[in-house]
């Protein structure tokens, strides 16, 4: 609310209000009033502290001044943990897709819905133009009335989505194949910040009787032709930044709590 909207010389005695010819009781005032703006339009605010899109409002000095800090302490609420090498405004894209996931919060549709929101940008989302590649599962049978968990679909890629027998009880894979584009995720310093953000998510949204098994497999140099720096949309080999030199998924498996 703007200082101008309340007058305090309004709310006092006719006496008081009729003989302030000089105004020097409404400049008396106008100190007061302008506190008591900023005192309101800071008690407006305060409904924005609780929504991720807002959270801090600028009417509240203090709490704006330590935004990634509080917009952390309010994804506390929930137990959700924020990207550490990410912004703010992928924080929040993050808190959205965590508060939709609410009601399945522990199964593996809602952890795919967080680690792809954890991991936009870096996965290799599609093999092509078909489904989105599927980057959890627990490995066991998908329809209660088919006695193999081999099944090959319009969704499966041989290689991937293939698999010979069920998997143990309370586990799951995690299978991620990084985005060929970012020639960060080339670099074993890039892949050992996403192994580490990709484990920090895990271990905080798993039900705590399971397991996990993680594999993060990267894409290896490729020399272009001479002259050039890209094949295609990818980076090509560059000594120190693009050179990784093995093409083995890095597999991580975890222990139950």
């Amino acid at each position: 609310m703007a200082n101008d909207d309340i007058r305090f010389l309004d709310y006092l005695p006719e006496v008081f209000r009729a003989e302030d010819g000089d105004g020097f009781l409404a400049d008396f005032l106008a100190s007061f009033e302008a506190a008591f703006g900023e005192l309101r339009a800071a008690a407006d605010a305060i409904p924005d502290l609780f929504d991720p899109d807002a959270t801090p409002p600028a009417q509240l000095e203090h709490a704006a001044q330590s935004g990634a800090a509080f917009l952390s302490y309010l994804a506390s609420w929930i137990a959700l943990p924020l990207h550490p090498d990410k912004d703010a405004d992928f924080n929040r894209t993050l808190f959205r897709t965590a508060i939709s996931q609410s009601a399945q919060r522990g199964t593996l549709p809602a952890l795919e819905a967080l680690l792809r929101g954890w991991l936009d940008g870096d996965l290799l989302e599609t093999a092509g133009p078909e489904a989105p590649l599927r980057i959890i599962t627990d490995l066991t049978r998908r329809h209660t009335d088919i006695d193999t968990v081999f099944q090959l679909d319009e969704s499966a890629h041989l290689g991937l989505e293939t698999v010979l027998g069920e998997g143990p009880a309370f586990s799951f894979l995690v299978d991620l194949i990084t985005d060929p584009a970012k020639a960060e995720l080339r670099h074993p310093a890039g892949l050992n910040r996403m192994w580490r953000a990709v484990q920090l998510l895990l271990d905080a949204e798993k039900p705590a009787h399971t397991t996990y098994e993680l594999r993060l497999r990267a894409h290896t140099m490729q020399l272009a032709e001479p002259g050039e720096t890209t094949i295609g949309d990818a980076p090509a080999a560059q000594i120190g930044e693009t050179t990784l030199l093995w093409n083995e998924p890095r597999t991580i498996h975890s222990a139950a709590e």
